[in-house]
C-alpha cells in the first residue's frame, strides 16, 4: 500500500462529508504554516493529527512509515536551518557555527513538514478522489459568480491526486528495474548518484507524459467539455450530525491553537 492512496473503510473519519475533511485539513495546514508558530503548538497539532489517524483506522504506523520516503528532504532542511541561521552560538568549528536559534528553527521546520505530509496523507487515505473533487467544487462554488472555472479546477485537482499513487508506484518499479541492472541509489559518489537519479527521472517523465496524453485522448473521445454544461453528480453531498460535531472539534482545536 502506497502512502496517500485511498483506503476503503467505514470509520468515523471515512463517513464524514468531504467538505468537512477539506476544511479540517486546511485548518491543520494553516495552523502549521502560520508565521512565528511555536514548537509547543506544532507538537499539539501533530498530536491532534495522530489521534485523528487513530480514529480513521488506517494504521498510525503505516502512515508514519511513509515519512521515511521524505527523510532526505527533512534532513537537508534541518541541516540548512541549523547551519545557516544566525543567533546565539552553541558550538563553532572555524567558520561553521551552530546557534540556538538555528536548532529551534530546524525543529520548527521539521515539524511543519511532518504536519503537512500527515495532513495531506490523512485526507487522501480517507477520501476518494471523486469525493475530494466534489467537496472542493462545492466549497468553491461561490466563485462561479466571479467566472472562476471551479469545475475545471476541481477536475485538475482530481486528476493530480489520482495520478500521485500511480506515479509513485511507477517510480518504485523503475527503481527496482534500475537496481537489477546494477544501479546504485544509496551508495557511490555524488556524480554517480546524480546519473542514477537521471536514469530514474527521464523514464518517469516520459511515462507521465504518455499517461497524460492517453488521458487527454480518452476524455476527448468521450466528448468531455470544459464548459460544465449538462454536468451533474450521481451522489449529492450533505452535512450530517457527525459533520457538525467534527466542525465543533475543529473549531475548538483552532481556538486552542490560537490562544
Amino acid at each position: 500500500m502506497i502512502t496517500g492512496q485511498y483506503i476503503m473503510g467505514d470509520s468515523i473519519i471515512h463517513c464524514l462529508d468531504p467538505r468537512t475533511k477539506l476544511i479540517g485539513c486546511l485548518v491543520l495546514i494553516v495552523v502549521a504554516v502560520w508565521p512565528r508558530q511555536t514548537i509547543t503548538i506544532l507538537l499539539f497539532n501533530l498530536a491532534f493529527i495522530i489521534i485523528v489517524i487513530y480514529f480513521a483506522e488506517v494504521g498510525v504506523g503505516r502512515v508514519l512509515r511513509g515519512l521515511r520516503s521524505l527523510k532526505l528532504i527533512f534532513l537537508l532542511t534541518f541541516i540548512c536551518q541549523v547551519f545557516l541561521t544566525r543567533g546565539d552560538p552553541l558550538w563553532n568549528w572555524g567558520s561553521i557555527v551552530i546557534t540556538r536559534q538555528g536548532i529551534d528553527l530546524g525543529i520548527n521546520t521539521f515539524l511543519r513538514l511532518v504536519i503537512l505530509f500527515l495532513s495531506a496523507s490523512l485526507l487522501t487515505m480517507t477520501t476518494s478522489t471523486l469525493k475530494i473533487s466534489a467537496g472542493l467544487e462545492s466549497l468553491l462554488s461561490p466563485l462561479k459568480s466571479l467566472r472562476f472555472p471551479v469545475q475545471q479546477f476541481a477536475m485538475i485537482i482530481n486528476i493530480a491526486l489520482r495520478f500521485i499513487p500511480t506515479i509513485t508506484e511507477e517510480a518504485e518499479h523503475i527503481v527496482q528495474a534500475q537496481k537489477s541492472r546494477g544501479a546504485q541509489f544509496d551508495s557511490g559518489s555524488l556524480s554517480i548518484r546524480l546519473r542514477t537519479v537521471m536514469a530514474l527521472l527521464i523514464p518517469l517523465l516520459a511515462a507521465s507524459l504518455q499517461r497524460a496524453t492517453d488521458l487527454a485522448w480518452a476524455m476527448e473521445s468521450r466528448c468531455y467539455t470544459s464548459d460544465g454544461q449538462n454536468y451533474s453528480r450521481v451522489h449529492k453531498l450533505h452535512f450530517a450530525q457527525r459533520d457538525l460535531i467534527a466542525m465543533g472539534v475543529i473549531s475548538i482545536f483552532l481556538l486552542l491553537a490560537i490562544l
